[in-house]
């Protein structure tokens, strides 16, 4: 969000059901999808398990018990039939088409996430300065709270949101603020909520007209991506935001693609490095994000990304593609939100809504500003969302 709304200056899950699709074009058993399994798994596309043998052409189907292993969910489900090919591990998110999906080892389906956006150690400014001596303990509540009481299946973290001065390498080594937001991150995808860690601000981006919500990564903020890779390797529930709302408006769509092709290979190279599955990457576009129209024309070439989309609302349009995955990263202030939600249940769509925030004024706010983590007041917008969530 681009905070013109903050205090000082005004300073500015879990039993969500999984969706399916019948889409039948997205069937797993097509090749060119076998090829991308691998790359998934940060496998070469041509080189087989070594507890693989080649088989001839007429027995490569894999049997159980003398059973073929199909998945006859209406074609809601995605296949997997190949025994030479190896499957994302259960658990896992990854992209197919124009939808995110979520693995149980052997098919997949649709995952539509339905979330809140919340805030680090910085607390949105209130914290800017670090001079709280417990907001590791602080947020962890607030956390729990917001798990036990919205049910989300998805929560967006901004790592150093509105922090004085932007911390310079802050997830490089060891340092206070990792150790407290690795905790609390491990706390929510322990629990089986998926977290979007997003990198909002750091010393290394650049940023447009000094505004802290507008970086966008440079190759000096490589170390950071691969520290956050690092950090949560192993951990299915953990996806990867590059940037907030990089340059708002005053970066091209070249400058902006080039970056988050960057960045993205940045993370795939550490995945490969360490053996592990790739991560859904969340790649950003123009004017603060509510134009990704050019990675539909033009999607990047890594797999597992997805494409974010802010909106105060979004157009319609504006998140509404029929070849690439979208998932929304902020919204709020909506005209009519039970046409907004519908839409989104049609289409499948993830999506986070602004901003879960009892300490700072981060409008639109979810909660009253109380500076109380565990006993939050509803604002009326935060009524709306949290009867969204509990639906699901």
């Amino acid at each position: 969000m681009q905070h013109r709304k903050y205090p000082f200056l005004l300073l500015a899950l879990l039993g969500c059901t999984q969706e399916t699709s019948s889409t039948a074009e997205e069937d797993l058993t097509r090749e060119p999808h076998h090829r991308h399994m691998h790359k998934v798994l940060g496998l070469d596309a041509g080189t087989q398990d070594s507890s693989t043998q080649e088989q001839d052409s007429s027995t490569q189907q894999q049997q159980d018990s003398g059973t073929q292993q199909q998945q006859q969910d209406s074609g809601t489900q995605q296949q997997q039939q190949d025994s030479g090919t190896q499957f994302i591990p259960a658990g896992w998110l990854y992209t197919s088409g124009n939808h995110v999906y979520v693995s149980n080892g052997t098919t997949g389906t649709v995952w539509v996430g339905r979330g809140v956006n919340a805030d680090d150690t910085y607390l949105c400014g209130y914290n800017g300065s670090q001079w709280m001596t417990n907001s590791e303990t602080q947020l962890k509540a607030m956390m729990s709270n917001v798990v036990t009481n919205w049910k989300p299946s998805f929560v967006r973290v901004s790592l150093s949101m509105y922090s004085f001065p932007q911390w310079s390498s802050s997830w490089i080594g060891t340092s206070s603020y990792k150790t407290a937001m690795t905790n609390v991150i491990q706390q929510m995808t322990s629990a089986g909520v998926y977290v979007l860690v997003t990198i909002r601000s750091d010393s290394t981006m650049q940023e447009a007209n000094n505004d802290e919500a507008t970086g966008l990564p440079t190759s000096s903020t490589d170390s950071t991506f691969v520290a956050l890779v690092d950090t949560f390797a192993t951990d299915k529930h953990v996806l990867f935001g590059l940037s907030n709302e990089p340059g708002g408006n005053a970066f091209s769509d070249s400058t902006i693609r080039s970056a988050m092709d960057h960045a993205t290979s940045v993370i795939r190279a550490e995945e490969n490095k360490l053996g592990v599955p790739h991560h859904i990457v969340s790649v950003q576009g123009n004017s603060w994000t509510s134009d990704i129209s050019q990675y539909g024309s033009n999607p990047l070439s890594q797999d597992n990304v997805v494409y974010e989309v802010h909106g105060y609302p979004p157009a319609t349009s504006s998140y509404t593609y029929s070849n690439i995955p979208v998932i929304i990263g902020e919204y709020g202030t909506l005209t009519n939100s039970q046409t907004f939600f519908a839409d989104l249940e049609t289409k499948q769509i993830p999506s986070l809504a602004w901003d879960f925030e009892p300490y700072s004024n981060c409008a639109p706010d979810l909660v009253s500003v109380n500076l109380d983590p565990t006993n939050t007041v509803n604002t009326t917008w935060g009524s709306t969302v949290q009867q969204y969530l509990l639906a699901h």
